[in-house]
């Protein structure tokens, strides 16, 4: 049997000292160019990890065929999954995204995986190296087992030691280490996939806030618990029906530019005016991980005081835990949480019974729905939220929350059940455009319908609606272009990228200006305040009494209106770095530890800061 000829010694030492940084290359420009963004010293910072990766698995086989096939083969998967969680959800792939892998299957069949002629060949190049890997000839000259052990481990706890330095503060200030987390995209491009995906799992374990303890957290609500009702809106008693839905990926993109359509696609939306507030809220995430969106809205909390990126579904929520839905459960609502697609989704069908919820409805409870494209109608769950009205005992108070899906990603596959009536003028590359909004105005209409039904009905009813997120960068591009932007670094991480409109509206009389104003929000159409203040102006709007906690919320809007996970800004626009601690003002500190004692010192948590 003739011993297999490959690539002679040399050659193939030289192949090995290559090919890790062909590959850096290779992995980064799937997604950016390097010589734009990338300075050398951080550059030559993710090349060492390169060259530890395919070093250990040199040692652990001994045999350079291996360690090149197995470790470009690797960088090319990480990359393509970095590739397309980029495409689809506009932001890189985090070390807590592990949680989301059920998540991510469940709606994976949704998404067009065509490739672009430049990314073709960037994995051609990939397999090219893979292919020319296996014949090299190098060998690692170690024969003993105890000598294999020992270097095993040494190559071992040199990665590990290489992960603890890119989390150094040193090691960032000697690189010039990009550190701002809320804009993801460029957080990984300047930094370099390996150094922002390794610098970022040392946020998989959350420290409190400097100066938190619990005798803290109470100090601060004291003088809400001592209120005795005092501060409450008018109508404290009143138990109306609470209606809440978060419509998936609703939002209005004329706040990103001007573009001209043949027809207005929130027709219902805009004409609203009696007994109703409209405005905008900023939101921490876009293109995708609406769990966030919803436990800002449920919890009160932010995800500013969170890694970049992570989901406390999945991540930290174990246990009960204080909400919208169990403060109105304590109030002998009857609380049902409605979601028409996987009960497993981001957790959910855990989370919403830690949250409160007494009952909840999945895809199984919506057999007979009406489809569109893919997915359950937001009229077929709007139906669903009336026949539990119509089926509970007279005067029993209901909340709802239900989260649609009618208007989930992706938006390139065409259906024989949907065509989009929408046009945008003035683009060529308008069509995924035209279907996200043809979609938003079927919402709008959809919305329409719940709001005339219960204008009829004579138990008082109070509606919110509001967006998760808006659409991946992608779906938006178009406007931007139109409006002279054709660099999406000039615009992805904006704040003009997350907002999304709600419209609250009820079925009675309510004093608009009055429930404004006491948030810090009298102009309604122009004004914004961040989603975890939402929950708070709906129990405003609905006249039932606040808590300690909501009343302290209530005075916090006035102050620092927008608090998410990509902007801070007081009530005159002055903006703050919560990854900087020692910048950050009194009332965002004190803000940041009732967030730490709700999500996280749970056996410190007093219920009645939150009843």
């Amino acid at each position: 049997m003739s011993k297999r000829k490959g690539i002679p010694l040399v050659p193939s030492v030289i192949l090995w000292w290559v090919t890790p940084a062909i590959s850096f290359y290779l992995l980064e420009t799937l997604t950016h160019s390097i010589s734009e963004t990338m300075e050398w010293t951080l550059i030559f910072l993710n090349l060492i990890f390169y060259y530890l990766v395919y070093g250990l698995i040199f040692v652990l086989s001994k045999r350079s065929s291996v360690s090149l096939s197995l470790g470009t083969l690797f960088f090319m998967i990480v990359g393509m999954i970095n590739y397309y969680v980029i495409e689809f959800r506009s932001v890189p792939v985090y070390p807590w995204d592990i949680f989301s892998l059920k998540t991510a299957v469940s709606v994976s069949e949704n998404y067009d995986y065509g490739l672009e002629p430049e990314t073709v060949k960037l994995l051609l190049i990939f397999l090219l190296l893979i292919f020319v890997g296996l014949w090299t000839q190098w060998k690692l000259p170690i024969k003993k087992v105890s000598q294999h052990m020992l270097a095993s481990a040494a190559a071992i706890l040199l990665i590990v030691l290489y992960g603890s330095a890119v989390q150094s503060p040193e090691v960032h200030r000697a690189v010039g280490f990009y550190e701002y987390h809320f804009t993801p995209n460029s957080f990984y491009r300047k930094n370099g996939f390996a150094v922002s995906f390794l610098s970022n799992m040392q946020y998989l374990k959350i420290e409190e806030p400097e100066g938190y303890d619990a005798e803290k957290v109470e100090e601060i609500l004291t003088p809400y618990i001592e209120t005795d009702g005092d501060g409450q809106s008018e109508g404290a008693d009143i138990q109306p029906n609470v209606i809440v839905i978060m419509n998936e990926a609703f939002s209005d993109p004329a706040v990103l530019g001007e573009f001209e359509t043949n027809m207005d696609y929130m027709p219902f939306i805009h004409a609203m005016e009696k007994n109703t507030i409209k405005g905008t809220a900023a939101v921490s995430v876009k293109g995708g991980n609406t769990a966030n969106s919803e436990y800002e809205f449920l919890t009160g909390n932010s995800m500013a005081f969170l890694p970049g990126g992570s989901i406390p579904y999945q991540q930290y929520i174990r246990e009960d835990m204080p909400t919208l839905a169990s403060q109105l459960k304590e109030l002998d609502y009857r609380t049902c949480a409605m979601h028409p697609y996987g009960a497993s989704g981001w957790n959910r069908n855990k989370v919403y019974e830690y949250f409160g919820f007494d009952e909840s409805y999945f895809k199984p409870n919506f057999s007979n729905a009406s489809i569109l494209r893919e997915y359950v109608t937001d009229l077929a769950t709007y139906q669903k939220i009336v026949d539990i009205y119509n089926e509970k005992e007279e005067g029993e108070p209901l909340f709802v929350f239900d989260v649609t899906m009618q208007n989930h990603s992706s938006y390139s596959k065409e259906y024989d059940n949907f065509t989009p009536d929408v046009e945008v003028y003035g683009s060529d590359q308008d069509k995924l455009l035209e279907r996200y909004l043809s979609l938003i105005k079927i919402s709008d209409a959809a919305f329409g319908q719940l709001v005339e039904y219960f204008e009829d009905q004579e138990e008082p009813t109070v509606i919110l609606m509001f967006g998760d997120h808006q659409p991946a960068d992608w779906v938006v591009e178009p406007i931007y272009k139109m409006n002279g932007m054709s660099d999406s670094s000039e615009w992805s991480e904006s704040l003009e990228r997350y907002e999304v409109p709600f419209v609250l509206w009820a079925n009675y009389d309510i004093d608009v200006e009055a429930i404004t104003s006491r948030m810090g929000y009298e102009n309604t159409e122009k004004g914004m305040l961040s989603i975890n203040y939402l929950s708070t102006l709906l129990l405003e709007t609905a006249g039932v009494a606040l808590n300690p906690s909501q009343l302290y919320m209530r005075d916090l809007a006035v102050q620092f209106p927008i608090i998410t996970a990509n902007t801070v800004c007081d009530a005159d626009g002055v903006t703050y770095d919560v990854t900087n601690a020692d910048t950050l003002p009194e009332g965002l500190r004190e803000y940041w530890m009732l967030n730490y004692n709700k999500l996280f010192d749970i056996k410190n948590r007093q219920d009645t800061w939150y009843e």
